[in-house]
């Protein structure tokens, strides 16, 4: 096995390992330590059914369920279907590009994951890739008065925010609508529960608000931090290679899919998640 670093914030590649197999200890170890050094990690050249990237995935911790129900793979429920053909109940098409943000996963759960994990299954001639952003480096290189600033702000999670009510999904804006479950309240910037690194975190379609500012505000402050935090240095284009089984730290980044490509053309990827700790 070989990892081999993509570029000097962020991104590695792993080749010379074959996940169908069980693998030892040792080499666990390393997997989940490069995943958490390097951000995000691409493991090559895997030929995995869904059951068996479900297994694979299981090296990485406790699984845990996605909070949207509709697509899945038919046996396995914590292997989520990511498809540009994926219909709202009204027979739109259930992503699209005016919902894209940079975010990090499932916010308004008490334990986020610490990974999200995507292997494709279709893809288009080009485009498509996932942009993922070390917002560890990003707030490191924040200059000193933004530190000062967000370091103990918090946010209140829901399933979508208010502000976002008019352009989203309308299954996920009835469900927030119906939701009694009280907002969940996270740090802005969140600490690694096993670096002890700080890092920028958020969802934006999800932050409600910022704790003593309006829905309004809060979007706006999070539009200007967004652009301090996504720097080119900072980000890895992931281009999709099938065999791929690509691998993202959330508790250290931020990350957006790419609507760049040809709709006609299939777009599909399984995603799982590994469930992460009560950020503090």
């Amino acid at each position: 096995m070989k990892i081999t670093k993509l570029k000097e914030h962020i991104g590695a590649e792993v080749t010379g390992i074959d996940l169908r197999e069980p693998i030892d200890a040792a080499t666990r170890e390393r997997l989940r330590a490069a995943a958490v050094e390097h951000v995000a990690l691409v493991i090559r050249d895997q030929k995995l059914t869904a059951a068996q990237y479900q297994a694979a995935a299981e090296n990485f911790g406790e699984l845990m369920p996605d909070q949207d129900r509709r697509f899945l793979v038919e046996g396995l429920p914590l292997v989520s279907v990511l498809s540009n053909r994926n219909k709202d109940s009204t027979g739109a098409q259930a992503k699209v590009v005016s919902n894209a943000t940079w975010h990090t996963d499932h916010t308004n759960q008490e334990q986020p994951p610490k990974f999200t994990m995507l292997y494709p299954v279709a893809l288009p001639d080009k485009g498509g890739g996932t942009s993922v952003c070390n917002t560890r480096a990003a707030y490191e290189a924040l200059p000193q008065e933004w530190k000062d600033r967000i370091t103990g702000m918090k946010t209140e999670n829901t399933l979508i925010s208010s502000a976002r009510m008019k352009i989203g999904n309308p299954d996920i804006v009835r469900a927030q609508q119906d939701s009694k479950v009280p907002p969940m309240i996270q740090p802005l910037v969140r600490t690694h529960p096993e670096t002890g690194t700080k890092a920028i975190w958020f969802h934006k379609g999800k932050t409600e608000r910022i704790i003593g500012m309006s829905p309004e505000e809060t979007q706006q402050f999070l539009e200007k931090l967004l652009e301090l935090t996504i720097k080119p240095e900072f980000v890895y284009l992931h281009e999709y290679r099938l065999g791929d089984m690509f691998i993202i730290d959330d508790r250290a980044s931020m990350h957006k899919a790419g609507f760049d490509y040809d709709h006609s053309q299939h777009r599909m990827l399984y995603r799982i998640l590994v469930r992460g700790d009560r950020p503090v």
